[in-house]
């Protein structure tokens, strides 16, 4: 039972050629269509890797992968279309296969590695496919773009 579920993790990262998951707890329940990592849960695919405290995996009636959710202190790197470098952090990263789709949730934080621009916001969308990242700020917290400018040349 357990490989199976295993199998139907791996699922998750569709076009990866290799992926990596470790946990020090895998629980599977079918009958509820979700699988829960517990503890130091670290998943990685190509270059990308995600680490959480724990992560839930939930499936269709046919057992395919819709939605992994890893909550707990999230820090991820991505590799996104066009060799855009990312690194972040959030409360909350829900990744969504279908559309492969990342959404960052509370406390969210990226930043693209050799631009130096980084974002935050209450809630991020990040397109892994189209490359585009979306920001949304709360009622008392406003989206921010942090960006460093090339210093005049005199």
């Amino acid at each position: 039972m357990r490989i199976f579920f295993l199998y139907l993790i791996l699922c998750v990262f569709l076009s990866a050629s290799e992926i990596e998951i470790s946990a020090r707890e895998f629980v599977g329940d079918n009958n509820a269509k979700v699988s829960h990592l517990k503890g130091n849960v670290e998943v990685k695919r190509d270059k990308d890797k995600l680490i959480s405290k724990e992560a839930f995996i939930y499936f269709d009636d046919n057992n395919k992968p819709v939605k992994l959710r890893a909550i707990g202190g999230v820090q991820f790197w991505f590799m996104l279309e066009g060799n855009r470098d990312i690194e972040g952090k959030a409360d909350e990263v829900v990744y969504l296969p279908q559309t492969q789709e990342y959404q960052l949730l509370g406390n969210a934080k990226v930043v693209e590695i050799n631009k130096n621009n980084s974002i935050k916001g209450d809630k991020i969308l990040i397109s892994y496919k189209k490359g585009y990242i979306n920001v949304l700020g709360g009622d008392n917290k406003p989206a921010k773009l942090i960006f460093k400018l090339d210093k005049e040349k005199k």
